[in-house]
């Protein structure tokens, strides 16, 4: 153990480092053009059950916020889910080559995540950002799309900035 000032660096322990690199059944610490091909196909794999599981939540989601188009204002709990599922999709789309979905997630958060008191404009900003989350999914529009998705993403941010 060896200490510099008030920081101490303990070294971890032979079987802590076993665990975090097993050259016998896992990857190394460096990946050879093999192992990535090998995480690249794995991603590609999980990357449908991510399309329709994504899509059955966006349908959850509409279906939920659908109920409240005669302008009443969403109740907070809904508005909760709709900043995690919004988090976890964020989160996701770049992994499996949806960066656009990312984009428009991430501004679905920051959206939902400012409301304290939900009223009928959050039901439009909300509802807009998830049919357009919908629409990125339902037609696989991986990459960052061209200029109707720039334009689209630049509307939905200053709708969401106009009706906070």
């Amino acid at each position: 153990m060896a200490s510099k000032g008030n920081v101490q660096i303990i070294q971890p322990s032979t079987d802590l480092r076993k665990r975090a690199v097993n050259f016998k059944t896992g990857f190394g610490v460096i990946l050879s053009p093999q192992e990535t091909q090998k995480l690249q196909a794995v991603v590609e794999k999980s990357s449908d059950e991510f399309t329709r599981k994504i899509g059955e939540r966006l349908k959850a989601l509409r279906d939920e916020m659908a109920k409240f188009d005669d302008g009443e204002a969403p109740p907070m709990s809904l508005i909760d889910r709709i900043a995690a599922d919004a988090l976890e999709i964020k989160g996701l789309g770049g992994t499996f080559k949806f960066p656009l979905l990312t984009q428009i997630a991430k501004s679905l958060h920051d959206y939902v995540a400012q409301i304290r008191e939900p009223n009928a404009w959050n039901t439009v900003i909300v509802g807009h950002h998830i049919d357009a989350l919908y629409v990125v999914l339902a037609q696989r529009i991986t990459g960052l799309g061209g200029r109707i998705e720039a334009e689209l993403l630049k509307a939905l941010r200053a709708a969401s900035t106009r009706f906070k």
